[in-house]
């Protein structure tokens, strides 16, 4: 006897929402759904899953992502209009090798291994900040060419960030953990409340980055950390949560795993019982399922942690 040997299950909006409607049972299986029948389903499959969000950490959610440090900054935007952040995958370092002067846009560096025409790159100038721009070609392997010219002068061996994509919002910022570039250590960045950021006096002092207040606001986050970088070469270390994407045609495919599939028929169909004409006893069947999958799917999607215990001898 043998197996598929396929493991990925892979279904369509639609696929999914036309199951719901099956369960509902108003129309045959062989029967296709109408356009305003389909358009409630995306709409109500949305909903859906922007309230699930409110759930907690979805393991499948969780990236790593880098913020770009300013020297003296108090705070950073971090979305799609924000401040230059990006995940971890998506950063490439290296350095230059010649002494640049102010207007210089040939830039030659170690090694240009990842990099694309397009990325945005940041280089450690000689007075502590950091230059973004973005990569007009890359020349070679060890050369670059900036899309507008260094403002000043930026010595050998100078820090050269690069990213291809700007990072999503963070719903919540889980962990954090300062790093300098070229050293192996990461020191935890503890987490304050509001209150707690916001009643400290002195929010300039620049040192080190030791506490943050993440703030997920509407279009972009604000990350407030305490005390402001010394140092361009320095950049925090996050473990964030992503938004769900949402579905803008039927045909695409669900930004979830298929671990989560059946919970979200019954669930969908359950929400469609709100506008559908649904006897009451599949109603509540259908509710029941949904309810029992969906504990069933949160328990699932839970990290696997210790649980330590020790004796109290106070």
């Amino acid at each position: 006897m043998t197996t598929s040997s396929i493991t990925l299950l892979e279904l369509t909006g639609l696929e999914l929402i036309t199951k719901a409607f099956q369960k509902l049972g108003i129309r045959a299986a062989e029967t296709p759904l109408e356009p305003f029948e389909i358009q409630d389903g995306v709409d109500d499959l949305n909903l859906m899953l922007k309230s699930w969000q409110q759930q907690g950490l979805h393991l499948w959610l969780e990236e790593e992502g880098i913020i770009f440090l300013e020297v003296g900054k108090e705070s950073y935007l971090l979305g799609s209009t924000g401040n230059e952040a990006t995940t971890i995958d998506d950063f490439i370092a290296s350095n230059t090798t010649n002494a640049q002067i102010a207007a210089d846009v040939i830039i030659p560096i170690t090694s240009s291994a990842g990099m694309v025409a397009g990325d945005f790159v940041g280089v450690r100038l000689d007075d502590g900040t950091r230059f973004w721009t973005t990569i007009l070609t890359v020349d070679s392997s060890v050369q670059i060419t900036l899309t507008a010219g260094l403002p000043s002068a930026a010595a050998a061996n100078s820090t050269v960030f690069t990213y291809t994509t700007i990072i999503q919002r963070p719903l919540r910022i889980s962990s954090s953990r300062r790093k300098t570039h070229g050293s192996d250590n990461e020191i935890q960045v503890y987490s304050w409340s509001r209150n707690e950021y916001f009643n400290q006096v002195n929010k300039a002092g620049t040192g080190t980055v030791v506490n943050a207040y993440y703030s997920p606001l509407l279009t972009n986050g604000r990350y407030y950390v305490w005390q402001t970088a010394s140092s361009a070469n320095d950049y925090v270390r996050i473990t964030f949560e992503r938004p769900i994407e949402i579905v803008t045609d039927a045909a695409q495919t669900l930004d979830i795993p298929s671990e989560w599939y059946e919970t979200i028929i019954y669930n969908l169909a359950a929400r469609l019982t709100d506008s559908y004409t649904v006897p009451p006893q599949k109603q509540q069947t259908i509710t029941f399922h949904a309810d029992q999958l969906l504990e069933a799917s949160l328990g699932w999607d839970e990290e696997m942690e210790s649980l330590n215990f020790q004796p109290d001898f106070g």
